[in-house]
């Protein structure tokens, strides 16, 4: 529907004080802020004209005006190239750009990304199943017991022990380690596994001696490899919840035990990576029951080796999209950047 210039600045008007205070929003207002412009009753007269088009609903007969789903597509529409603008100023200038892992990097984004929209926050990781190892030895620990030390791209792994077998010489693990830096190194975790069942990558005296440990290794690089699957990091359940009116505490009750099934959140999170940089359901334009009563925006990020996650966070339908959208491309742009560097 087309909306005169004047209409827009009504509309842009009642939108801002509604979210600033969660209250109708008066004709009188209005005319507050736009009565050196427009009259009182031009004012009425088209907040009326906004009603009927969909854009206000009255929640009582004497109350003012709040904007619908369609009067805050438009508020986004009309601020966006805004928020890119805005973008550079409220990055995470105070975050580092360098991390101990991957999952205290996501941890660290959703929670600063909660901390300053004061919102529910999460970040989903992507699938890191192409971790490629740097390094992987067995060295001696005691008489009886060796220590796997192992090295990624993306994170340090150690302090596997595995027993030894009988009368381990160090000439052994020399040659041992000689042999996984040479048929190891370099490979991704999935590589490095089928050549330690199926490589006969050592002498057969070595290998049947150390038949259990290199079983004992593939089962931990399995593991490992089971860590890369996608993560979710949600942070701000407390804080939003304690910002929230008595009347919305039994929805966020729900949202929240949804938000805790990750066999569930974490599918649904992943389909949002496929819609674009910018995903935004407001109230029931959710596809999921338990997000109705209230808004979720999410960027799509992608790191250094171009695998996509996703950022979002999710809020009262009266939320700041502008700032929320704005904090959420600061971080996915930092993620991109510090994946890079890490």
């Amino acid at each position: 529907m087309f909306l005169t210039e004047r209409q827009k600045r009504i509309l842009l008007a009642i939108v801002r004080k509604y979210m600033d205070d969660g209250e109708p929003v008066s004709s009188g207002f209005v005319t507050s802020q736009l009565g050196n412009d427009l009259s009182s009753a031009t004012i009425r007269n088209e907040m009326a004209e906004l009603s009927s088009m969909g854009y206000l609903q009255q929640p009582h007969v004497s109350a003012g005006r709040v904007p619908t789903v369609l009067a805050y597509h438009m508020y986004i529409s009309a601020f966006l190239v805004e928020a890119t603008r805005q973008r550079m100023f409220t990055g995470p200038m105070d975050l580092p750009l360098q991390y101990e892992s991957l999952p205290r990097l996501f941890d660290g984004v959703a929670t600063a990304v909660s901390d300053r929209t004061k919102k529910v926050s999460f970040v989903l990781s992507p699938p890191m199943n192409s971790v490629t190892l740097r390094h992987i030895s067995l060295v001696p620990f005691s008489e009886t017991v060796l220590m796997l030390v192992f090295i990624t791209d993306r994170e340090n792994v150690e302090g596997y022990k595995l027993l030894a077998p009988a009368d381990t010489t160090e000439q052994e693990l020399a040659d041992i380690n000689a042999i996984f830096a040479r048929e190891l190194r370099g490979k991704s975790l999935e590589e490095g596994i089928h050549t330690l069942r199926f490589g006969n990558m050592l002498p057969q005296d070595l290998a049947l001696r150390y038949e259990g440990v290199l079983d004992a290794v593939a089962q931990l690089m399995e593991g490992e490899l089971r860590k890369g699957e996608s993560q979710i990091f949600v942070r701000g359940i407390e804080q939003m919840l304690s910002d929230l009116p008595d009347d919305q505490v039994g929805a966020f009750s729900t949202l929240s035990t949804f938000l805790s099934r990750e066999e569930v959140v974490k599918p649904y999170l992943n389909s949002l990576s496929d819609r674009g940089e910018i995903s935004l359901f407001i109230g029931e334009e959710n596809q999921r029951e338990e997000l109705r009563s209230f808004s979720l925006v999410s960027v799509s990020y992608s790191l250094d080796s171009n695998q996509r996650g996703v950022l979002g966070l999710v809020g009262p339908i009266r939320m700041n999209y502008i700032r929320a959208i704005t904090v959420l491309e600061s971080f996915a742009g930092y993620l991109g950047r510090v994946s890079g560097s890490g």
